[in-house]
């Protein structure tokens, strides 16, 4: 009923947007972003709703953010829209829908009761799991700085199994469990802080919200509090980022936290961070589609479509190892972005061009169209082999965060998405078959 509910609001904003003279395409994105976000929202508690988040993500990046920049008086000098709102809202919106049509065509059936009981089953017979994994997430950036650079992303996967120990005491009834999982997200801010970076930190705050919101029978309402709250979160963290990073990039020795604070509180008060100018807008950041609206008006007139090319690229470069492809495309995001946009990146900067503008770069509009429907496919068939081998690891689905850690993110490009899934769910099998055979652990 509640699933009703959300579609007839779509609809009636639907033709809100139309009244009001919005276009077509763009008052059909803006109601299906609202469908997809509180949909999330909803299923948060319920399920793990990976495919959820990605379709979410890439609404509010690609539909939202693009919307809010054509009607909005404040244009960036390099960050806006390069083509117009028909052209662009005709490809993205059906690609958005594409995508999400193709991902549901494996049902998912797993909730997390189901999972919850799987769990408790689990540290009836292994309490110290949680607190193993935990510890050795801690440890494995310490240990990852005495080996081969080439083994980096081997200790960063690994680092990020104290989140996955932390899940596994939120399913526990231990007393101690609140206690340990705020301690990891506290650790995990920190260390935000002191890097000026805090992609982690926002991102493993949105995965493990879901299994939050089961423990604490959280109601619909309730989580929508929890979701504004965390979306101001996310907006100061965007507003005083650029600020915040040259002052500790800088060698500020002092109090970060503090810092950080003063900085956020200075926005707040001062209400700039309302009052965007064409140098900085709260906008950019949400705004992934003038990357792709770059694409568009650069490709096919500037330069021709890639017919594929970075996509065969991608598919070698996650399924060879560099000594059998030593030419094979490097994750990164600088050489794609400046050939397909015809933009400059300075030196050591990288931005991705999204899945949406490597459909259109590589075969344009229908080609775009069906490459987001087969990765929507891929997706849900991966999902889908992951219910089944549950039936030999009951707990898989509890690690499935970092197996899309970088999937759901709606900027990053084909390699850097391929690469980290295929890689991750190889490290983690690697991982769940060994302490199967070394414990007898069938986790």
């Amino acid at each position: 009923m509640k699933n009703n509910n959300f579609i007839i609001v779509s609809i009636i904003l639907f033709f809100i947007f139309l009244v009001f003279g919005a276009n077509f395409w763009s008052a059909i994105g803006v109601a299906i972003s609202f469908y997809y976000l509180i949909k999330v929202i909803d299923d948060m508690g319920a399920k793990i709703p990976i495919i959820d988040l990605m379709t979410a993500m890439a609404a509010l990046q690609w539909i939202v953010g693009p919307f809010i920049e054509y009607h909005n008086d404040v244009t960036h000098y390099k960050y806006h829209m390069y083509i117009d709102e028909e052209s662009y809202m005709s490809f993205i919106v059906p690609a958005v829908i594409l995508f999400r049509l193709g991902s549901t065509l494996f049902k998912d059936r797993i909730n997390l009761e189901e999972l919850g009981e799987r769990v408790n089953g689990l540290l009836i017979n292994y309490p110290r799991l949680p607190y193993i994994l935990i510890g050795a997430g801690f440890i494995m950036p310490y240990i990852g700085l005495f080996m081969p650079p080439a083994l980096g992303f081997v200790f960063f996967l690994l680092s990020n199994m104290k989140y996955i120990g932390a899940i596994y005491l939120i399913f526990s009834q231990r007393p101690d469990r609140w206690i340990i999982f705020v301690t990891t997200m506290a650790f995990t801010a920190l260390a935000s802080l002191t890097a000026g970076m805090f992609h982690d930190l926002l991102l493993w705050a949105v995965l493990t919200f879901t299994f939050i919101s089961r423990e604490l029978k959280l109601s619909f309402n309730r989580k929508l509090i929890f979701a504004i709250v965390g979306i101001f979160f996310a907006i100061t963290i965007q507003s005083v980022k650029a600020q915040y990073r040259e002052q500790v990039w800088g060698g500020y020795q002092g109090n970060k936290l503090a810092l950080f604070t003063a900085m956020a509180i200075q926005q707040w008060s001062s209400g700039t961070i309302f009052t965007p100018t064409s140098e900085t807008t709260m906008n950019v950041r949400l705004n992934q589609g003038w990357i792709i609206s770059a694409i568009m008006y650069h490709v096919p007139a500037e330069e021709p479509f890639a017919n594929g090319s970075t996509i065969t690229d991608a598919i070698t470069s996650s399924l060879l190892p560099r000594f059998l492809a030593p030419n094979k495309k490097k994750a990164g995001g600088q050489e794609n972005f400046e050939k397909f946009t015809g933009l400059d990146l300075g030196s050591g900067t990288s931005m991705g061009i999204s899945l949406a503008g490597e459909g259109w770069a590589n075969y344009g509009y229908w080609g775009g169209l069906t490459f987001m429907f087969f990765w929507g496919l891929f997706i849900s068939w991966f999902w889908r082999k992951l219910i089944l081998l549950s039936d030999s690891y009951p707990t898989l689905l509890i690690w499935s965060p970092i197996l899309f850690l970088q999937v759901v993110k709606a900027e990053t490009e084909f390699v850097v998405v391929l690469n980290h899934l295929l890689k991750s769910a190889v490290l983690i099998f690697a991982l769940l078959w060994f302490i199967k055979r070394q414990w007898g652990i069938r986790v």
